[in-house]
C-alpha cells in the first residue's frame, strides 16, 4: 500500500510505515490526481482544469462542456465530470458523462458537484459536497444522488440520510466503507468531522485526539488508516515542512480496560521496571508488563528498537507538562483505571489532560475534562477556552454553552484581559468576535466513544483537503521518520 500526494506540480509516493518518499512524476502545469489504478496503485493524472494532461479525449464528444475530471473504470468505461461553458466562456453547472471504451455516450447526468476536479472516488462512485449535503455519482447506476444532509438547510445533527444536517462542508475523503467530510462555520464554533456509512447512510460525528483541528492541513483514509498532514514551523531556509500522522481505524480499544489488560500479563515474565525521568531529577517507576498491556503507545515505544526499549528509561526532562504530580496521576490511572489525585487543582488537571492526549489514553482525557468541567465558572471560562480551543471536545462545548448563557457578564468581567487574549491567542479573539455577532453553540446529542473505521483493498490514496465534533476517538500517531518537505 502506498500513500500518494500531489502538490499540483509533483506526484509523490509515501511509504506510510516509515515515511520514506519519492517523486513519481512532475508536470510543467498545475495538475491533480484524477484516479488510481486499483490493480497496481499507479496514479493517473488525467485532466487539469479544461485540458487533458496524459490521456487523450479526442474520441469523446463533450459538446460545449469543459472536462474537469476523468475516471477510468475497470471495464474500460470512462466517467467524465464536465462543466458547461456559456457563450462568454464562463463555467456553468457540473454534469457527468458516462462513455464506453470507444467513446460512445452511455448516460449523461447532472452531477450536483461543487469540487468536481478534486472530488474523491472509490470503486463504486465519485463523491462531493453540495450546499449542506453529500452527493455521489455511482458508476453502476450511472446516476447522481443526494446521500445525506440538505442542499438548503444547515445544521449540526447526526442521523440517517436526509435526516442528518451539516454546516459549511469541505471536500470529503472516502474509502470503500465510509465517507468522511469536514464541516466548519461560525455557528458551530468548532470543526466537525462526520462519518457517513456508504451502505446504511448513517451519519455520525467523529472526535479526533492528538491533533488540533486548526493545525490540520489535509487528510485521507484507506481501509485501515486515516492519514493527516500537519504544518510544522519551518526555518527561514526551508520552504515548507509537513508532519505526516497516522491513525488506526481499527474499532478495537487502543487502551484496553484494567481487567482485560491484567489478564493478558505473562506472570512468568521477569519483573522489569520502566523509569520515567523528570526535569527536577525525580524518577518514577512502573511495572513494564502492566504498562505495555494497558497502553498501545508505550507498547510501540518499548518495542521500537530505540533507546527506550534497551534502557527501560523514558526521558521526560524536556516535557513541561510532566512533573511528579501529573505523571503520578497518569501512572496510577494505568494501574487502577481511575483518577487518583487532587480533583480541584486546575493546572494539574490540564497537565494530566495534555499527557493523556499525547500518550493516547482517551479515558484519562475524559476524566481530566470531567474534573475541569466541575471547576468551570464564569471567572475561569475564558482561560479554559484559551487552552481547549479547537479540541472539539465536551469541555470546549461546555465553555461555549456557558458563554451563551452568561456571555455579557463574562466579557465585562474580563474586559481588562481582552488585550492579552487578542495578542496571545488571536484565534480565540476571532471566535469571540464571531460569537459576539450573535451565533450560538449548537445543541448536540450525548457523546459516545468509538473509533473511526477505514478500509484498504490495496488501493493507493490521494491526499485530499480539509478535520470534527462528538466522540469517536482516533489517536493520531506520528509514523517514524515521517517529516517530509514539499516545495
Amino acid at each position: 500500500q502506498k500513500l500518494i500526494a500531489c502538490d499540483g506540480w509533483s506526484v509523490i509516493a509515501i511509504d506510510p510505515l516509515d515515511g520514506s518518499h519519492r517523486i513519481l512524476r512532475q508536470f510543467p502545469n498545475e495538475s491533480f490526481i484524477s484516479c488510481i489504478d486499483p490493480s497496481n496503485g499507479d496514479e493517473r493524472v488525467a485532466v487539469t482544469t479544461g485540458q487533458t494532461s496524459t490521456i487523450s479525449l479526442a474520441d469523446v464528444d463533450l459538446w460545449n462542456y469543459a472536462p474537469q475530471r476523468l475516471i477510468i473504470l475497470g471495464n474500460g468505461e470512462r466517467c467524465i465530470l464536465a462543466t458547461e461553458l456559456d457563450p462568454d466562456g464562463m463555467m456553468g453547472s457540473t454534469e457527468a458523462g458516462h462513455f464506453d471504451a470507444n467513446g460512445k455516450c452511455i448516460a449523461w447526468s447532472v452531477a450536483c458537484f461543487a469540487e468536481s476536479f478534486q472530488s474523491p472516488a472509490n470503486r463504486s462512485g465519485v463523491f462531493d459536497s453540495f450546499g449542506h449535503s453529500v452527493t455521489a455519482y455511482f458508476f453502476e447506476q450511472r446516476a447522481a444522488v443526494f446521500l445525506a444532509g440538505s442542499e438548503d438547510t444547515p445544521g449540526c445533527v447526526d442521523g440517517v440520510g436526509t435526516h442528518a444536517r451539516f454546516g459549511d462542508l469541505r471536500l470529503p475523503t472516502v474509502n470503500n466503507k465510509f465517507l468522511f467530510v469536514r464541516m466548519d462555520g461560525a455557528e458551530t464554533w468548532q470543526w466537525r468531522l462526520a462519518r457517513l456509512n456508504l451502505k446504511t447512510l448513517q451519519v455520525q460525528s467523529v472526535h479526533v485526539t492528538g491533533l488540533d483541528h486548526s493545525d490540520l492541513l489535509n487528510y485521507c483514509a484507506s481501509d485501515d488508516y486515516m492519514f493527516a498532514l500537519k504544518a510544522c514551523p519551518a526555518s527561514k531556509d526551508e520552504v515548507y515542512k509537513l508532519l505526516l500522522m497516522r491513525a488506526s481505524l481499527d474499532e478495537s480499544d487502543p487502551s484496553p480496560g484494567l481487567v482485560e489488560a491484567v489478564s493478558s500479563v505473562d506472570l512468568r515474565a521477569s519483573v522489569q521496571a520502566v523509569s520515567f525521568r523528570l526535569s527536577d531529577g525525580t524518577v518514577l517507576q512502573v511495572d513494564r508488563r502492566i504498562l505495555v498491556a494497558r497502553s498501545e503507545y508505550f507498547r510501540r515505544m518499548l518495542s521500537s528498537g530505540l533507546r527506550e526499549e534497551h534502557t527501560n528509561e523514558i526521558d521526560l526532562c524536556a516535557d513541561s507538562d510532566a512533573d511528579e504530580a501529573s505523571l503520578s496521576v497518569l501512572l496510577r490511572f494505568v494501574l487502577s483505571d481511575a483518577w487518583e489525585g487532587p480533583d480541584k487543582d486546575v493546572e494539574l488537571a490540564f497537565r494530566v489532560r495534555c499527557l493523556a492526549d499525547r500518550y493516547q489514553l482517551p479515558k484519562l482525557v475524559d476524566l481530566a475534562e470531567a474534573h475541569l468541567h466541575r471547576l468551570l465558572i464564569p471567572t475561569t471560562v475564558l482561560s479554559f477556552l484559551d487552552r481547549v480551543l479547537g479540541s472539539g471536545g465536551p469541555l470546549e462545548q461546555a465553555c461555549w454553552e456557558l458563554l451563551n448563557t452568561r456571555g455579557a457578564e463574562i466579557i465585562s468581567g474580563h474586559e481588562a484581559d481582552l488585550d492579552t487574549i487578542i495578542s496571545q491567542n488571536p484565534k480565540l479573539a476571532k471566535r469571540l468576535i464571531l460569537w459576539g455577532a450573535g451565533s450560538s453553540w449548537p445543541q448536540q446529542k450525548k457523546l459516545r466513544t468509538i473509533e473511526l473505521e477505514v478500509d484498504a483493498v490495496g488501493t493507493t490514496l490521494a491526499v485530499a483537503a480539509g478535520f470534527l465534533s462528538c466522540r469517536v476517538v482516533v489517536p493520531l500517531v506520528q509514523a517514524a521518520g515521517t517529516t517530509i518537505m514539499i516545495e
